[in-house]
């Protein structure tokens, strides 16, 4: 039986300093509060709606009503556990006779895209918190934990098939009719991600931001491992044509007035700068957000004026405590993008220095999944559609007369309770 339920969107994070902070003498990361929030209840729409609710409070809620509406890839939620639908792209090589008979793929290059769906259930956590899987780990960080005691306390993978490209764009587009902004969020993942990891990350973003429009992963044949750092490199490059090549026909094949955000973390954005130049000149982006980009800053400043011509907004997240770009600087003897030490700033990109903020993920580098602040801030940017200047815990600091901008307050601190009785595509 699908029930209505919670899910805080703030909390919280317990203080880790990181290791990187007393190796470079840089800012640590602020103690993290919480700061008095907003409960939003989509119930409140119908009262919006009639007039019963007016004044302030009208005022208060009614800008929630389209960016907090329930989420059009939810396809089961029962007290604060979802089922996310995630379709996806991937030039990973199919793997076949899996223990558990499950479409899979693994670390092979393949020249094209394949294409598919999947239903990934979340289990009831903090925010930005990994859930771990059956075996007591974290997907994302293969770290044990006291080995769950139901199935309620895990990851589930349920269906994932393949599909032929024109399945695939239905189904997007499916989402998109029910979605109210009719945006769509793309993610793609960094080194030492696997193809399933890949899909719970995608669900993990769009319920903690959150966003309730469509979502789709590309996911590219990292070779799985930090030991195989230097092996994921040419895969990564070996993945930009096929990734241009899906790209192309995404936008090609949803409406023109879609709102596509694309959301890419660590090694991952070579990938996507490089496609996104290769795109037809018609082509049109709403947000590129750049998280922790591990592209070396030649590369970089050729690829970003290319990036932020075709976009309406190009986000630059970056911190000096990501431990793991500052071993990509010492391995290529060259400063990361996403190593704030000091700030990338260019011409068409908004900087958003995150040193400051309290983060929990590992070394440093996965903040933007990881950090309530962080995740409240792509809430603004990706579904209020707000310039940093318009994102009040941002303070302009000034490099060299070019503006950034760091944290300096708390981020939002929602509540929200979602409904999905009138959803005949969601399980009853």
């Amino acid at each position: 039986m699908l029930r209505q339920g919670w899910i805080e969107l703030g909390g919280s994070c317990a203080v880790i300093l990181g290791v990187v902070a007393g190796c470079r003498g840089t800012r640590l990361p602020v103690i993290d509060r919480t700061a008095v929030g907003i409960i939003y209840d989509t119930a409140h729409e119908a009262d919006l709606r009639t007039g019963k609710m007016a004044g302030l409070a009208a005022e208060a809620f009614g800008r929630y009503v389209d960016t907090l509406s329930e989420p059009a890839a939810i396809v089961d939620w029962r007290d604060g556990i979802s089922t996310w639908e995630v379709f996806y792209a991937t030039n990973r090589g199919r793997v076949f006779g899996s223990p558990d008979a499950r479409v899979d793929f693994g670390n092979q290059v393949s020249s094209s895209p394949q294409y598919g769906r999947a239903e990934v259930t979340l289990p009831r956590r903090g925010r930005g918190i990994d859930p771990p899987t059956a075996a007591g780990r974290s997907r994302l960080m293969p770290v044990s934990f006291s080995k769950p005691k139901t199935d309620d306390e895990v990851v589930q993978f349920g269906t994932v098939e393949v599909q032929k490209p024109e399945s695939f764009l239905a189904g997007v587009n499916n989402q998109l009719a029910r979605s109210r902004q009719k945006d769509l969020l793309l993610f793609v993942h960094g080194f030492n991600v696997d193809f399933h990891s890949a899909i719970v990350r995608a669900a993990q973003v769009a319920l903690d931001v959150p966003f309730n429009g469509a979502v789709v992963a590309y996911a590219w044949p990292s070779q799985g491992g930090v030991q195989n750092y230097r092996a994921d490199e040419p895969a990564n490059q070996a993945s930009v044509a096929p990734f241009a090549d899906f790209l192309q026909s995404l936008l090609d094949g949803v409406p023109a007035d879609t709102r596509v955000s694309i959301l890419v973390h660590s090694m991952g954005n070579r990938i996507v700068m490089q496609g996104i130049n290769r795109l037809s000149p018609g082509a049109r982006l709403a947000n590129v957000v750049l998280c922790a980009p591990d592209v070396g800053l030649g590369d970089f400043e050729e690829w970003a004026p290319g990036v932020a011509a075709r976009c309406d907004r190009v986000t630059l997240y970056a911190s000096e405590n990501d431990a793991a770009l500052i071993a990509s600087k010492s391995l290529h003897a060259e400063q990361r993008a996403g190593d704030a030490h000091p700030p990338v700033l260019l011409s068409g990109v908004e900087t958003v220095d995150c040193s400051t903020v309290d983060y929990t993920s590992f070394l440093g580098h996965s903040y933007y999944g990881a950090n309530r602040h962080v995740l409240g801030d792509l809430f603004l940017l990706l579904k209020e559609n707000r310039p940093a200047s318009e994102r009040p815990h941002l303070s302009k600091q000034l490099n060299a007369r070019r503006e950034f901008w760091v944290f300096s307050g708390n981020a939002p601190n929602i509540l929200v309770t979602w409904h999905f009785e009138e959803d005949a595509t969601v399980t009853k």
